[in-house]
């Protein structure tokens, strides 16, 4: 579980059900033990920083920092039109899955982080069966990103892949919603998504890679791409980020139906009335 403090086979009770459940468990626990040592090394990454801060400040102070004309003082960032993803929900902070259109069904709302390890490995178990029923109208599927992951791993893989990954995944994820193609793009980010969180995503892999498995082709791939390119969604997630932290949602994947938080640990991923259950309960 990623922290800010850092179709359809039926399967029986037992088997590969339990095992899938064991999977999802481990990956927790080892999850949960990596952001403890994720915690441990951003608390001297942050004292390393506090040093270097008081240490510019005497530079500056003794006049040992240069002052030339041509050192920039802000770094300047050109954003295109900002648009609403077609699907974005009323409130703006989500998108909504179009396989299916109940509105009378319950709301499952998916918050993750496209760098997120266990929202991959959830996604792997409990996405099909999440999605078949969305498609018969079991249910309305909604999906909210967080973002905290970037800032917390910066300083610690600025090397890797691209900056700010989760941001930038979520805004082409949002993108893509443009041109009708966000539960194909969401799919294809989730099943290339990096095993460890950090890795990150790169350009290719956002603009062309990702587009390209969901499908986006054309004219649509070429408003895909303008819309990735001028950043057209940012302003779309960071409201959505600063929702979920409005919400107090600050590990992912977190799951709520109708606004309750409930947990899918226990279910059976591939049995979807053991996923109602756990929804139907949340109603009752």
């Amino acid at each position: 579980m990623a922290s800010k403090n850092p179709g359809k086979k039926q399967t029986p009770a037992g088997g590969a059900g339990t095992n899938r459940r064991e999977a999802l468990r481990q990956a927790q626990a080892a999850q949960a033990a990596h952001q403890k040592r994720m915690r441990a090394i951003l608390i001297a990454v942050a004292a390393a920083v506090g040093i270097a801060i008081i240490v510019v400040a005497v530079l500056g102070a003794t006049g040992r920092l240069g002052t030339g004309k041509n050192e920039p003082t802000t770094v300047v960032t050109t954003l295109g039109e900002q648009i609403t993803p077609p699907h974005a929900n009323a409130d703006g902070t989500g998108i909504v899955s179009q396989l299916g259109t109940n509105a009378s069904a319950p709301t499952l709302v998916v918050y993750e982080d496209y760098q997120c390890p266990i929202c991959k490995t959830y996604e792997q178990y409990f996405g099909p069966t999440f999605e078949s029923l969305a498609t018969s109208g079991q249910i309305q599927l909604e999906y909210r990103t967080r973002t905290f992951l970037d800032q917390n791993l910066q300083q610690l893989n600025e090397s890797n892949g691209t900056p700010e990954s989760s941001k930038r995944a979520a805004m082409a994820a949002a993108c893509a919603d443009q041109v009708g193609k966000f539960q194909e793009y969401h799919d294809a980010a989730y099943a290339n998504a990096p095993a460890q969180e950090g890795n990150g995503y790169t350009m290719q892999q956002l603009r062309e890679d990702f587009a390209d498995t969901a499908g986006i082709t054309g004219e649509n791939l070429t408003t895909f791409q303008s819309c990735v390119d001028q950043n057209q969604t940012k302003t779309f997630v960071e409201n959505v980020e600063q929702a979920g932290k409005d919400a107090g949602v600050n590990s992912t994947p977190t799951f709520t139906v109708n606004g309750e938080q409930v947990s899918f640990t226990d279910a059976d991923p591939n049995s979807e009335q053991s996923v109602m259950d756990v929804i139907n309960a949340a109603v009752a």
